[in-house]
């Protein structure tokens, strides 16, 4: 019994997997309402193929380029010490939407003050007015 349902989850996140696979590489959504079901269906649901898990060679190779390093370290940085906040009043103050269109001076700026926020905080991490060291 535990089994069956256990084999139903694995099934259901192979399928959803599936479907974020086909999302990535541009295909339509297969999307139906809850609890809408044709009468035909079921003799369908036998002949399809059972869900599986998306071919990960057709996904892009990952961005290792030094802006791309860069854009991490910035975002792992403001998510370590909950510095969010940060990086969008930079991105106001730059007038851009996104991490991405910051040009390279602008990128470089942004990585050395996310650096020094974190050197600053470490320095004065015995004192009672300043931010925890982690």
């Amino acid at each position: 019994m535990a089994s069956e349902e256990f084999g139903r989850q694995v099934d259901r996140v192979a399928e959803l997997l599936a479907q974020r696979a086909k999302r990535k590489m541009g295909l339509p959504r297969d999307l139906k309402l809850v609890g809408e079901e044709s009468e035909s269906e079921p003799d369908k649901a036998g002949a399809t193929e059972p869900p599986s898990l998306p071919n990960w060679t057709t996904f892009q190779p990952i961005d290792v380029s030094d802006r791309a390093k860069k854009m991490h370290s910035i975002m792992a940085i403001a998510n370590a010490h909950g510095w969010q906040i940060a990086v969008t009043h930079f991105l106001m103050t730059k007038g851009v939407p996104y991490l991405s269109d910051l040009t390279e001076p602008q990128l470089d700026d942004l990585h050395d003050r996310m650096l020094g926020y974190v050197d600053a905080a470490e320095t004065g991490c015995s004192l009672d007015s300043c931010l925890p060291a982690y």
